[in-house]
């Protein structure tokens, strides 16, 4: 499906959305006026079984008449978002189709703003046919980067995305400047942000006594196997335990349990969120892997522009400082650095050894909890469904919150050629 395909059948797919509202206007008579909807546009399911679905309730919560569209199922089809939800199981291949897939569900309906998370070329050609045939204020918030650092999405089809959309969204400075810098559209942050009744409400002074070893948290995803491979490969070396809480099974990556055992790493799997903010509270550190930015990732995107939404709720819940072990120009690098929150080594036993040391200095560790206690407020979610749909209505932040979270931040990062 390319971009000349799109265009060639661009006015004909308006003429699609023509005929099908003006049949949907005599088909329903008693729906030409209902209630203001809002659409909510995504890959897959929304729900608490992954970060990207966890974090769209949390945005939406309190959003009343939503239409969650999603475009597979990914978790057994379990949706926890939505007054009505559908899964275009049946993949359109043209653009009329994809307009006449979205109105043959939403015709006769009022749509008053769409949220679109797009990761596949789906949401994005579905979130241009409700904003066209509706006329409705769209938000496109880009969690994953899918067409600078990857070129999983075509210029041409980001690029007519980008400019339906009357706010557009990403999760951190990097991003932002990415996109901005390509595209020359203003974009603006809401990161990750964390519940409020789980976040640590004064700062903790934990410290572990033993230097040279002991335990810590490992948290976080492994998006390629060599992240994994080499963290186990330093670990086995740097005499400590550390409890990983995260998702443990893979379809494409490998854990081998020789691997854990030999570096001390103890797999508890997915554990509820309450639970998983107590339990980072009891240690001095919490270890999260990012690339070596060495090239050849399956996921250029996520090595390059991707910042881990569970730093933000590990500062947030339990002040534990972070450990992030990878290169220091990864965006979860910059940010703990920036925020001064943390440490960072990269996959060498020596120097990940020395990080620990540092980072277990009475100090510091008073120092790093502290500055996590003053900033884990701003990160909160009370508050920020009104907020994004005051941003989205008016097509600009409701607020300057996370503006000024993210003053004097260095944003600016190395883009692929063009």
């Amino acid at each position: 499906m390319t971009d000349s395909v799109f265009s060639l059948n661009r006015s004909l797919g308006q003429r699609l959305s023509s005929l099908v509202q003006d049949q949907a206007a005599c088909n329903f008579p008693e729906a030409r006026r209902p209630e203001p909807l809002s659409v909510v546009v995504t890959a897959n399911e929304v729900n608490h079984l992954h970060g990207t679905g966890s974090l769209v309730k949390r945005i939406c919560n309190g959003w009343d008449d939503i239409y969650s569209i999603r475009a597979r199922n990914d978790f057994g089809g379990i949706q926890e978002l939505g007054d009505w939800n559908a899964c275009l199981h049946q993949r359109a291949r043209s653009r009329p189709e994809f307009f006449g897939q979205v109105l043959s569900l939403l015709r006769g309906r009022n749509i008053s703003r769409i949220l679109c998370v797009p990761f596949l070329k789906d949401e994005f050609l579905t979130a241009i046919a409700i904003q066209k045939s509706f006329g409705a204020k769209l938000c496109g918030y880009l969690m994953d980067d899918r067409n600078i650092a990857s070129q999983a999405i075509p210029d041409g089809l980001m690029r007519e995305f980008l400019e339906c959309c009357s706010l557009r969204l990403t999760t951190h400075p990097e991003m932002q400047f990415a996109y901005e810098t390509k595209y020359g559209l203003p974009f603006h942050i809401l990161p990750a942000i964390v519940p409020w009744n789980l976040m640590a409400r004064e700062s903790t002074g934990l410290i572990e006594p033993s230097a040279g070893g002991g335990r810590g948290a490992l948290i976080g995803s492994f998006w390629e196997q060599t992240w994994f491979e080499r963290l186990t490969d330093v670990l086995s070396e740097c005499n400590c335990r550390i409890d990983w809480f995260g998702n443990n099974t893979s379809h494409w990556l490998r854990f081998a349990p020789k691997r854990l055992e030999r570096a001390g790493i103890t797999a508890h799997g997915t554990i509820p969120e309450d639970r998983l903010a107590e339990e980072l509270k009891k240690y001095p550190f919490v270890m999260v892997p990012v690339s070596a930015l060495e090239g050849g990732e399956s996921n250029p995107g996520v090595a390059r522009l991707s910042l881990p939404g569970r730093i933000l709720f590990a500062l947030a819940t339990a002040h534990t400082p972070l450990l992030i072990v990878g290169h220091a120009h990864t965006c979860g690098a910059r940010f703990v650095m920036h925020f001064g929150v943390g440490e960072v080594a990269p996959y060498d036993s020596r120097r990940l050894i020395e990080a620990m040391d540092r980072i277990r200095d009475p100090e510091r560790q008073a120092r790093m909890r502290t500055r996590a206690a003053e900033i884990g407020p701003l990160l909160s979610d009370r508050g920020i469904a009104g907020w994004l749909a005051q941003s989205i209505d008016r097509g600009a932040p409701a607020d300057d919150r996370f503006d000024a979270l993210f003053a004097g931040y260095h944003r600016t990062i190395a883009l692929p050629a063009a």
